[in-house]
């Protein structure tokens, strides 16, 4: 009951938990700061927790499986308070999994030790070592010199070395690489000029020359393997004579068209990539666009604010449904809507969607998606995918579509070798 309740706060400052929760009763007044009793959730026993939606939510089961939802110690975070209890959970029993935190050097690494508590069956393992590496590749090269037993995460560059190494895997993520426009700033008001610049992108070129066909190309927002993915839904493919033409509907001379910044968070979007979408752009427009790196931290304040004109975001699975795809992100008060993109008839159907089951919700999304796509509220790009080196003698470790898949601790442990 605390985490669900806690998660909803204002002081929490949770963009996704209204959204999550939203099917809850009494989410709406708790969120809206007039309480603090969630009263949709009630304890009937020591193992029993009775939630009450306002109405049918299919996704809602899977909602729980989020980690904002896996249970909170209320007394480390009333000791601590909101803002700094992560920095005492060392020692202190902060979680119900198989492992506690012995350990936590922030931005270097945490120690894990077996939690003596856990229900379950018990973990194998002595210790685990996590240690956070900002750059890829050197944690690539450090995994070379036997300071790591797996990496995972490697760039599409290390891929060509890892790819002969014994244990390499690559497997497709529930992600996708996107581009928004903020449709408050020109030219980008215009659905045309929306069109053009996603006509004007050669995908599979982008994707073989920089990404070594590491990922795949992104005709729809949601990924291969989510319910509710469009396989024979082409989306707005390669068009340079459409781009263009759609541009010149708008601005016939080119040089009338206003000043465009191009900005993306530098831990998404390496330079090479976005210099050559800066060329497909001016190739296929003659528009010039300006480049502009920021770090992710006054990125994500900027695009809170609305105040990026053009930019990137990288979306990946909360939960597998489309609600968490087009709903939290596409709608027009949406926490997420990072372009403030507004269509009433995309809203519409979303919200019929919420109300229906079965085929018939699918096919609402299915239609909500199209129209997100064509409108350009949001222009995919690529659907990831996760490489890794996992030795024959690490058991139990996996990659699956949500990235590094340890399933049951109980049965990760490490081989003679």
């Amino acid at each position: 009951m605390y985490t669900l309740t806690r998660a909803l706060l204002p002081q929490v400052k949770s963009g996704i938990a209204s959204f999550f929760e939203g099917a809850i009763v009494g989410a709406d007044a708790v969120s809206a700061g007039k309480t603090k009793t969630l009263t949709g959730v009630k304890a009937l026993d020591d193992s029993t927790l009775q939630i009450t939606l306002t109405h049918a939510a299919p996704y809602f089961l899977e909602v729980l499986t989020n980690s904002l939802y896996f249970p909170l110690n209320k007394t480390v975070i009333s000791q601590y308070g909101q803002g700094d209890w992560p920095n005492h959970v060392a020692g202190l029993g902060v979680g119900t999994g198989p492992f506690m935190v012995k350990e936590w050097d922030h931005k270097v690494k945490i120690i894990l030790v077996p939690n003596p508590h856990y229900y379950g069956t018990k973990t194998k393992l002595s210790e685990v070592d996590m240690y956070f590496v900002t750059e890829p590749t050197t944690a690539f090269k450090s995994y070379q010199a036997n300071q790591y037993d797996f990496i995972w995460n490697i760039t599409p560059n290390d891929q060509q070395t890892a790819k002969s190494l014994p244990g390499f895997v690559r497997k497709s993520l529930l992600e996708t690489d996107l581009l928004f426009f903020n449709n408050k700033m020109p030219p980008f008001n215009s659905l045309a000029v929306r069109q053009a610049f996603a006509y004007a992108i050669n995908k599979e070129a982008l994707i073989h020359a920089i990404f070594k066909d590491a990922v795949v190309v992104a005709p729809t927002i949601i990924p291969p393997g989510m319910p509710g993915y469009q396989p024979d839904y082409a989306g707005i493919p390669y068009n340079k004579e459409k781009a263009r033409s759609l541009m010149q509907s708008v601005y016939p001379d080119v040089s009338k068209v206003p000043p465009i910044t191009f900005s993306y968070p530098t831990s998404q979007i390496i330079p090479v990539e976005a210099d050559a979408l800066q060329e497909m752009w001016q190739t296929a427009l003659g528009v010039r666009v300006n480049l502009r790196s920021v770090d992710l931290v006054a990125y994500n304040t900027e695009t809170t604010e609305h105040s990026v004109q053009f930019g990137s975001t990288q979306w990946g699975a909360d939960f597998p449904d489309p609600y968490d795809w087009l709903a939290l992100n596409l709608t027009s008060n949406a926490a997420n809507n990072n372009g403030e993109w507004s269509n009433p008839t995309f809203d519409q159907t979303i919200a019929q969607a919420e109300q229906a089951t079965g085929d018939q919700r699918i096919s609402l999304y299915n239609k909500a998606e199209q129209i997100a796509i064509s409108d350009v509220g949001w222009l995919p790009v690529d659907h990831q995918a996760m490489a890794a080196v996992i030795p024959s003698w690490l058991h139990g470790l996996s990659l699956n579509g949500n990235g590094l898949y340890f399933g049951d601790w109980s049965n990760v442990y490490i081989l003679q070798h």
